[in-house]
């Protein structure tokens, strides 16, 4: 077995965190098909294979085939390079212009089973963790369920830092593997709520589990899939430049949104120093809805960039170092969230740190990204506050 399998196996398993009911039958299966090579957060790819030298236009219809021409996934941690010559974590550094995701438009053809969905609910659901009995995912008080026939859009890796971005017109990357129980969880986020009947959460989604299918790709979708705040693309345009599936993502955005454009640029990696011991704990919003939907707020993603596209979930308990913070919105903005509102204050009203994952249940050992720092404690603290909301929750995970 190559250094690279050994890697790949021991993050499936640090990811499940624990064993799942089903767990036992599947959680062992975690071998993509083909050759498959872990490349850095933040250093593209630095060992290729054969397989890798495919063309992009191979990898965009979005089916299970495709792993096998997947060169990299730069979701998963490096095993090259892993630090700048500053000794910051490279992963810190992506800027926007590295990430350039695409979407591929897939749809559930059936329920998860009622154990591990709220009573009452049918679909599949949008969970944390790429196990059937995760976390599920709340809105608004509602748990974000997909359902029977609703579409949702899958997620891709981000840019090669060599053959994509816009050097080279950002083409559509490979698609993001699965993960988890028989490598059978997606990454993806629901359609609007007309297409996909809730909300438009990203999150880990059944596929196929068990040897049971509950989604499938869905290349006759006739609308674009341009991410969950339209700055992304469709993977159907593959290396098109001038494809619809990228055009029709600029001209239908949202009212003062730029919509999707391939474009360059570097980061700022904020205020760095020694790697900090913090574990992720109870950040309670202002709002009249329920702790469990607190715990799904968006400062509990975890980022390529600070604001930018969600890789994984943290949830209470997780441990991380933290290598970098900055500020990415300052009072007295009327967007800056309630908790931190300041209308008398010009100081910083939302921040990111840049943390290394040392501990996680559903995010593999050594991953690097940017998370609300709101959500960060000390490990002391973290874990009163975490036991106290056990307590009145009894479980977190939302059904």
């Amino acid at each position: 077995m190559s250094l690279d399998d050994l890697l790949r196996n021991a993050g499936d398993r640090l990811a499940a965190g624990r064993m799942s009911r089903r767990s036992m039958i599947g959680g062992a299966a975690v071998g993509v098909a083909g050759a498959t090579v872990l490349a850095g957060c933040g250093d593209g790819g630095a060992s290729t294979t054969s397989a890798g030298a495919a063309t992009t236009a191979s990898h965009t219809d979005g089916t299970a085939k495709d792993l096998r021409v997947v060169s990299m996934d730069p979701a998963l941690p490096s095993q090259y390079k892993p630090r700048d010559a500053a000794g910051r974590p490279k992963g810190c550094g992506i800027a926007r212009g590295r990430i350039h995701v695409c979407y591929y438009p897939w749809k559930v053809t059936r329920s998860e089973p009622a154990e591990f969905l709220p009573k009452g609910v049918k679909g599949v659901a949008v969970r944390k963790g790429p196990e059937p009995d995760a976390p599920i995912i709340y809105k608004n008080g509602q748990p974000c369920v997909i359902r029977i026939g609703g579409v949702y859009a899958r997620q891709s890796e981000r840019q090669n830092d060599r053959t994509g971005g816009q050097a080279h017109n950002c083409p559509a990357p490979p698609i993001r593997a699965p993960r988890g129980v028989d490598q059978g969880f997606v990454w993806g986020h629901p359609g609007p709520p007309k297409e996909s009947g809730t909300f438009n959460k990203g999150g880990w989604i059944a596929a196929h589990v068990d040897g049971v299918t509950y989604s499938v790709p869905f290349p006759e979708h006739e609308r674009a899939m341009c991410g969950p705040a339209d700055l992304d693309f469709d993977c159907r345009a593959g290396d098109d430049p001038d494809s619809k599936w990228k055009a029709n993502c600029r001209k239908d955005a949202r009212p003062n949104d730029p919509g999707f454009k391939c474009n360059g640029g570097t980061t700022n990696f904020g205020h760095c120093g020694e790697p900090t011991l913090m574990e992720v704990g109870i950040q309670e919003n202002i709002d009249p809805y329920p702790l469990i939907g607190d715990l799904s707020h968006e400062r509990y993603n975890l980022k390529y960039q600070a604001d930018s596209t969600t890789i994984f979930w943290l949830v209470p308990g997780d441990t991380v170092k933290r290598s970098c913070y900055k500020c990415t919105l300052y009072n007295p903005s009327p967007t800056c969230p309630a908790e931190t509102i300041d209308r008398n204050s010009k100081g910083c009203c939302r921040s990111y740190s840049c943390v290394t994952v040392v501990k996680a249940q559903y995010c593999p050992t050594g991953v690097v990204g940017w998370i609300n720092s709101s959500v960060l404690r000390s490990p002391r603290v973290a874990q009163k506050q975490n036991a106290a909301a056990l307590k009145q929750l009894g479980s977190f995970n939302g059904y």
